[in-house]
């Protein structure tokens, strides 16, 4: 998966002025922190990779209402998510030659949020809102606990407001720019 200040971006991309229900939604599926397995059944990851799109496909129509921003914006983070996985991070995962990649993988994405998070003029004044939403925002949380949503966003404020350098070696800007761009403008003609 992306960085949360990747799904940001592609978010602002696809639609910068779609609200804050709309970012929220295109982040708080990673708020899970004390279940994985839902987690990664959320994620559609304990799906062969082949069967996620239409399983994506089939959650949308049943799970959400794509006529609110923050449903919108969940479908859009997991075709987000199924999108960097199937791309960067596979390639990232198959010619990695250290000990753990995965760590790896997580360093490299935590610093390219950074760079999106110093660079980007509208993220600070968007994490400033974000931080403490009025729950009606947020509807649908898919049983998300209200606790991690708020526990998530505290810590991403802080992340993303830590004014810690990045960039990625790498997910450099120009691969996560367009990707982003790219995933964006695909999201835009499929949905």
């Amino acid at each position: 998966m992306p960085s949360t200040m990747m799904h940001l971006l592609a978010a602002h991309d696809l639609w910068p002025d779609g609200g804050d229900g709309w970012f929220l939604g295109n982040i708080l599926p990673d708020a899970i922190d004390t279940d994985r397995a839902f987690k990664d059944h959320l994620h559609f990851r304990d799906l062969p990779e082949a069967q996620r799109p239409a399983a994506l496909r089939r959650f949308a129509a049943e799970k959400l209402d794509l006529s609110k921003p923050f449903d919108l914006g969940v479908y859009f983070h997991f075709f987000l998510d199924l999108k960097w996985d199937a791309g960067p991070q596979k390639r990232h995962k198959e010619t990695y030659t250290g000990e753990c990649w995965f760590l790896d993988y997580r360093r490299e994405i935590t610093e390219a949020g950074y760079y999106i998070a110093r660079t980007e003029s509208w993220a600070r004044p968007l994490w400033e809102r974000l931080r403490r939403p009025e729950p009606r925002l947020y509807e649908n949380t898919i049983g998300m606990p209200e606790k991690d949503i708020l526990a998530f966003l505290e810590y991403h404020y802080g992340e993303a407001t830590s004014g810690k350098p990045g960039p990625s070696a790498a997910f450099p800007p120009a691969l996560v720019d367009a990707f982003c761009r790219d995933a964006a403008e695909e999201f835009a003609r499929t949905k």
